[in-house]
């Protein structure tokens, strides 16, 4: 067997976006949140995607009692935010601001979000993967909080490469023939 430690390094390298999932908690307009880099599109057709929850996790319990939970992306300004939903800032109290869509808690000023109904939910060892079908949507272009290495970033800018220069050089000499020609 791998070394647990050398395992966590090792999936800590791939960066990931930043989600926090947010789910009803006592029937009584509470909220309860986990910081989450364990998100994906599943299906297109159902629109479906899936979380992985650590079965340890308050959270866990609460995605199967509520079946409704909602994955809320974080933009690059929102890492307060997703320290806090990870349980980083000890001693720290915050109210993080969020809104009700019919049964769904929802962050305020996320990045976006996706309110999801259970659809399904399998064993994945420690941890239970959670397949969502996506009721109810929104997004920004803002940009997303990353994580790498277990540490937050916001994205660099988007890599120009050759073919990329080339590409736009062709599609310029398109359009000025397609405009002598007319």
């Amino acid at each position: 067997m791998l070394d647990a430690e050398e395992f966590r390094k090792a999936i800590r390298t791939f960066t990931t976006g930043i989600t926090v999932i947010t789910v009803p908690s006592d029937g009584q307009g509470g909220m309860h949140g986990m910081t989450a880099g364990s998100f994906a599109s599943v299906s297109h057709n159902p629109q479906l995607v899936s979380i992985n929850v650590a079965k340890i996790a308050r959270t866990h319990a609460f995605i199967e009692k509520a079946n409704l939970y909602t994955i809320n992306l974080l933009k690059a300004s929102q890492g307060e935010l997703a320290d806090y939903f990870a349980g980083r800032l000890l001693g720290v109290s915050l109210s993080p601001a969020y809104y009700w869509d019919h049964e769904w808690p929802i962050l305020n000023e996320s990045l976006g979000y996706f309110a999801c109904r259970k659809w399904a939910q399998y064993d994945g060892g420690d941890h239970s993967i959670f397949v969502g079908e996506v009721m109810k949507l929104m997004r920004t272009d803002e940009a997303p909080l990353v994580n790498s290495r277990g540490r937050f970033h916001a994205l660099g800018d988007r890599i120009q490469h050759r073919f990329f220069a080339e590409r736009q050089l062709y599609d310029e000499q398109l359009r000025k023939a397609s405009k002598a020609a007319s």
